[in-house]
C-alpha cells in the first residue's frame, strides 16, 4: 500500500503569500491542496452516507445511490479527466461538501432550509451528472432536484420539472442528448450548454480568457449553495446585468494585468467565481470569502474597474491565506479563557487575531495596488493609498506584539512588515494627506468610542474632582473592551472617498443631506456637517456639529474639525463619554469641548494605537 505523501509549504512560498507575489508552481500547489482537501471531503461523505438516516425520501422513484454516482465519477474521470476537474473546481461544490460534511460528521444543527441528509448526500448525483455532460458519457441518474430545479455543478441550473422541496429528478444522457425530468415536466439541454434555451439558465463566464480555456470565473447566481450561510434560491440578472459584470470584469483584469502583474496572477490563479450580491449602496463594496468555497468571492458590482481591482485583490489575498491555513496553522490554540480581541482599523466591531492577520495580508495588497496607481490616478489614488497604509501600519503593530502566532504566522507578518517598509516613508501631500489623516483618526475616535468604557467609580472620581474645581489627575483612567454592536460608522471616510473618486457625485450628496435626505448613496448616518468638514468647510461644520451636541459622531467630529482644546474627543472619546456621563448623575451638564479641554490640561506623551485583551484597553506612550 501507498502512503501518500502530506503536503509541504516550501519557504519561498509562504513568503511569496505574505508579500502577495506567488509564482505559477506556488498557484498549482495551492490549488492541488485544495482538491486534495476537496476529495477527502467526499470520500468521507461516501463513507458516511453508507449509513442513510431514517428521513431519506419514501416517496416516489429513489435518489442514485452515492456509491453509484462516485463510481460513474470514477469511469469519467478515467476517460475524461478535465470533465471531472471542471465540476470540482466549482466552488459550490466545496460549499456544498464541507457544509454537509459537518453535518453528518459531528451533527451539527441545519438550518430550517438545509437539505436534509439523504438528499444532500444525493446530490453527489448532481456532481457525477454534470461531469457525465460535460463529457459526453451516457448515464442514467436520479438525483435531488431543490424545488424541482436541477444544478449541474460548473454548467448551470434547469427550470422547475418537479413539484415539492427536495424531488427526484431523472437525468438521461445519451446519443440524443441530455433530458432532465420529473412528474411535472421535462428539460431537452441544448448542444450549446453556454447558451440559455428554454428551461436551462447557464452559468455565465466572465474574467480573463487563460490560454484559449474558457474564461477564468463564473458570474454565480444560479447554484443553490453559493451562500456560505443557507441555501438560497437562483436570481434572475437580466441580459443586460450579465454584460455589465462581464465589462466591469474585463476593465479590471486588464487594469490588474497592465498595471500590477503579480496581483493579476493571484486574481486569475485563485478566483474561480463571482457571486453578485446587494451592496449597502453605490459608494460601498460588499465583498467576502469563506474557507468552505475556495475561489468564490461574493461581492456587490463596483462602479469602476479601479474600486472592482482593489476589491479583487483584497478577496484573491484571502484565498491565498485560507489555503495555506489549511496546510500549516497560522495560529496557536487558545487554551483558556476568551479569546483576545484587537481594534481592526477596516472594521467597525473587535476582531480577533485571526481576522486582523488576515485583514492586513488583504490590505497589504490593496494598498500596495493604490501606490502603483499614483502617478495616472493623482488625489484618489494617494488618499487610498494615504489611508490603506496607516491601517496596515496600524494593524502590524498589533500583529508583531500579539501572542498567538505560530512560526508560519509569524513570518508572515515579518515579510509583510518587511515588503511595506519602505512606504512608510513616503510623503502624501496636499488635501489628499489631510482627508486621509482625518479619516484615520475618525475611525479609530469612533471604534473606542463605540467598544471602549470606562468604569462608573473611575468616572465618579473625574467627575468629583470637576465639581471641586481641581485639574483632572495626572494618570487618567484606563478603559476595558466592551462587546456591545457597534453602530456602522465610516460616513466621513466614505464621502471623503466620494469626494475624489466622483466631486460631482460628492456635491450632489452634500446638497442632499443639506436639503434633509437620509443616507444619500447608502452613506449611512452621513450628516450636512460631515459633508461641509469634507468639503473643508470648518465653519459651517462646527456649527453643525455644535447644534448636534448629543451624538457622539457629532463630538468626535468637533475634535476632528482641528479645535486643539477639543483634541481628547478625538484621543479619548470614551473618557470624555464616561465624565459627561457622570456629571450627569450629579444633575450637572457640560459641554464636550469643556470637558476635553480640562481633561487634556496636563501635557502627556503622544498615544499608540490602543490595544486590547480579553480584558482591558490601553493606550501605551509611543
Amino acid at each position: 500500500m501507498i502512503t501518500p505523501e502530506p503536503y509541504r509549504i516550501p519557504l519561498r512560498t509562504l513568503v511569496g503569500v505574505a508579500v502577495g507575489d506567488v509564482e505559477q508552481r506556488d498557484l498549482v500547489l495551492l490549488g492541488s491542496a485544495q482538491r486534495s482537501r476537496l476529495l477527502l471531503a467526499l470520500t468521507a461523505i461516501l463513507e458516511l452516507a453508507k449509513h442513510p438516516d431514517d428521513g431519506r425520501s419514501r416517496h416516489g422513484v429513489p435518489p442514485t445511490r452515492p456509491a453509484a454516482a462516485w463510481a460513474l465519477l470514477g469511469a469519467v474521470q478515467h476517460a475524461e479527466p478535465e470533465a471531472v476537474e471542471a465540476v470540482l473546481r466549482d466552488p459550490a461544490v466545496g460549499a456544498w461538501a464541507f457544509q454537509l460534511l459537518r453535518q453528518l460528521a459531528h451533527a451539527s444543527v441545519a438550518a430550517s432550509s438545509d437539505a436534509p441528509p439523504w438528499a444532500g448526500t444525493a446530490v453527489l448525483g448532481s456532481l457525477a451528472a454534470a461531469a457525465a455532460i460535460r463529457a459526453g458519457t451516457r448515464c442514467s441518474l436520479r438525483v435531488p432536484a431543490r424545488r424541482g430545479r436541477l444544478w449541474l455543478p460548473s454548467l448551470g441550473l434547469t427550470g422547475a420539472v418537479s413539484r415539492g422541496e427536495w424531488p427526484v429528478v431523472g437525468v438521461e444522457r445519451g446519443p440524443s442528448g441530455t433530458v432532465i425530468f420529473g412528474d411535472s415536466g421535462s428539460v431537452r439541454l441544448p448542444k450549446d450548454l453556454s447558451s440559455p434555451a428554454e428551461g436551462w439558465s447557464p452559468l455565465p463566464r466572465v474574467g480573463a480568457a487563460q490560454q484559449g480555456r474558457e474564461p477564468a470565473a463564473g458570474l454565480d447566481h444560479l447554484s443553490p449553495y453559493r451562500d456560505f450561510r443557507s441555501l438560497r434560491d437562483p436570481v434572475d440578472l437580466a441580459p443586460e446585468d450579465v454584460e455589465l459584470w462581464r465589462a466591469r470584469t474585463a476593465d479590471a483584469y486588464e487594469l490588474l494585468r497592465a498595471w500590477d502583474p503579480a496581483a493579476y496572477r493571484v486574481v486569475t490563479g485563485t478566483v474561480r467565481s463571482l457571486v453578485p450580491i446587494e451592496g449597502a449602496g453605490a459608494s460601498r463594496i460588499t465583498s467576502a470569502s469563506v474557507p468552505d468555497a475556495y475561489g468564490a468571492v461574493s461581492m456587490s458590482l463596483p462602479a469602476d474597474p479601479l474600486s472592482f481591482a482593489a476589491t479583487l485583490i483584497h478577496e484573491a489575498r484571502h484565498q491565498l491565506l485560507l489555503a495555506v491555513g489549511d496546510l500549516t496553522p497560522l495560529f496557536t490554540p487558545v487554551k483558556e479563557g476568551p479569546e483576545p480581541a484587537y481594534f481592526a482599523p477596516w472594521r467597525d466591531d473587535p476582531r480577533p487575531l485571526r481576522g486582523l492577520l488576515y485583514g492586513a495580508h488583504a490590505f497589504a495588497g490593496v494598498t500596495s495596488f493604490w501606490r502603483r496607481r499614483r502617478p495616472v490616478d493623482g488625489e484618489r489614488a494617494d488618499f487610498e493609498y494615504a489611508l490603506h497604509r496607516w491601517e496596515l501600519r496600524t494593524a502590524l503593530a498589533a500583529l508583531r506584539n500579539a501572542t498567538g502566532l505560530t512560526e508560519a504566522g509569524g513570518l508572515i507578518v515579518a515579510a509583510l512588515a518587511e515588503s511595506a517598509g519602505e512606504w512608510w516613508a513616503d510623503p502624501v501631500h496636499g488635501l489628499p494627506g489631510q482627508l486621509a489623516d482625518l479619516c484615520c483618526r475618525d475611525t479609530q475616535a469612533t471604534w473606542r468610542a463605540a467598544h471602549l468604557v470606562v468604569d462608573e467609580r473611575s468616572a465618579g472620581r473625574l467627575a468629583q474632582h470637576w465639581l471641586d474645581g481641581h485639574p483632572p489627575p495626572v494618570l487618567l483612567p484606563a478603559a476595558r473592551l466592551t462587546t456591545r454592536p457597534a453602530a456602522p460608522g465610516r460616513a466621513r471616510t466614505r464621502l471623503a472617498r466620494l469626494r475624489f473618486a466622483d466631486p460631482k457625485a460628492f456635491d450632489r450628496v452634500r446638497a442632499d443631506l443639506g436639503a434633509g435626505a437620509v443616507n444619500p448613496l447608502g452613506i449611512t448616518g452621513a450628516t450636512p456637517a460631515d459633508a461641509a468638514l469634507i468639503a473643508g468647510d470648518i465653519e459651517e461644520a462646527v456649527g453643525r456639529y455644535r447644534a448636534a451636541a448629543g451624538s457622539t459622531a457629532a463630538w468626535i467630529g468637533i475634535g476632528l474639525a482641528g479645535e486643539a482644546r477639543a483634541a481628547l474627543l478625538v484621543e479619548r472619546p470614551e473618557l470624555v463619554l464616561a465624565l459627561h456621563a457622570a456629571l450627569l448623575r450629579r444633575g450637572v451638564e457640560a459641554g464636550p469641548e469643556e470637558l476635553a479641554e480640562w481633561l487634556g490640561s496636563h501635557p502627556r506623551s503622544p498615544e499608540t494605537p490602543v490595544r486590547c485583551s480579553a480584558g482591558r484597553c490601553r493606550s501605551r506612550p509611543a
